[in-house]
């Protein structure tokens, strides 16, 4: 592939599940865009072509940011703009009411929550909570129902500066999850 050759890209997900959901796999659909001249033209319009060609609205995104990586414009986590974003998730064994109990709660975010000032800018029962973290960092958490006594929480950090900022924020919240199952299990 000689997209891997110029800039060491590797895919976020296989050449046979980008087939199976889209009907092309990565080649096939860098090569439209490649036509459409595509490493010119913003985010948006790259997504659009996609989308236009018939490729479903979640994998336009997703092709057009691979596309975007393949060709040097952008690095991995990073998005439109500059910025830098990681997702940590994690699965475990309560409620959904239980762990968006524990996780929101002011009186448990103590004993779990890595440091820094934390403002709550939004909140749905059991569904998500947004907030401002060290001053300029924006959380999202949602909260996904994973079968019997089981959910999920996923996090989103957007405006980290760099990719080492991603990394240490990874490793901070993988910490602080491992923490809050403790405290859910205890």
């Amino acid at each position: 592939m000689a997209a891997k050759a110029q800039t060491g890209w590797q895919p976020s997900i296989s050449e046979e599940k980008v087939k199976a959901a889209t009907g092309r796999g990565w080649m096939g659909w860098f090569v439209i865009l490649n036509r459409a001249n595509g490493n010119a033209l913003p985010h948006k319009d790259v997504a659009q072509i996609l989308y236009d060609k018939g490729c479903p609205g979640w994998w336009s995104q997703m092709i057009a940011v691979e596309y975007e990586r393949a060709r040097g414009g952008r690095k991995k986590n990073e998005r439109e703009g500059g910025t830098f974003a990681v997702n940590v998730t994690k699965v475990m064994p309560v409620t959904i009411a239980k762990l968006f109990a524990a996780a929101t709660s002011p009186k448990t975010r103590k004993d779990w929550f890595p440091p820094g000032a934390f403002e709550e800018t939004a909140k749905t029962k059991d569904k998500y909570w947004r907030g401002k973290w060290k001053k300029d960092l924006r959380l999202e958490f949602g909260f996904y129902p994973r079968g019997d006594g089981k959910a999920q929480i996923a996090l989103e950090i957007n405006r980290l500066p760099d990719a080492d900022a991603v990394e240490k924020a990874r490793a901070a919240w993988k910490k602080a999850f491992s923490k809050l199952t403790t405290l859910l299990t205890a």
